[in-house]
């Protein structure tokens, strides 16, 4: 009875771990496919640029076309980091699902065996 007990606890235990797997491993997939990082405006990137760097490499040493290129440059920097990250934690909630499910399928059977 008391085996049994704990059969059903360890199968509920890694299911809830399971099913917290695939809903994070769901969220990281959305997050690859369409990543929502947060990157500031032009505007705003080209004054900030200009308050806080010193006066030899400030905005009038660079065109507008030169400095919107780098802009565009930080935005995909950006993208490609969130990404990364995404995959990253895709991975990682995978073993959320791998892991524990070997052990569902083995308190099963015991769980079967016993009774």
């Amino acid at each position: 009875m008391v085996r049994s007990i704990y059969f059903y606890l360890v199968m509920l235990i890694t299911l809830v771990m399971m099913i917290g797997g695939a809903v994070s491993s769901f969220i990281f997939l959305s997050d690859i496919v369409f990543p929502t990082p947060y990157y500031e405006s032009f505007d705003e990137y080209s004054l900030n640029r200009a308050y806080f760097n010193d006066k030899s490499t400030s905005n009038e040493d660079l065109s507008h076309e030169e400095l919107y290129e780098r802009y565009e440059q930080l935005k995909s920097d950006s993208i490609d980091r969130e990404k990364a990250y995404a995959k990253n934690g895709f991975f990682k909630s995978l073993a959320w699902i791998l892991i524990p499910l070997p052990v569902f399928f083995i308190a099963r059977k015991q769980l079967k065996n016993r009774e």
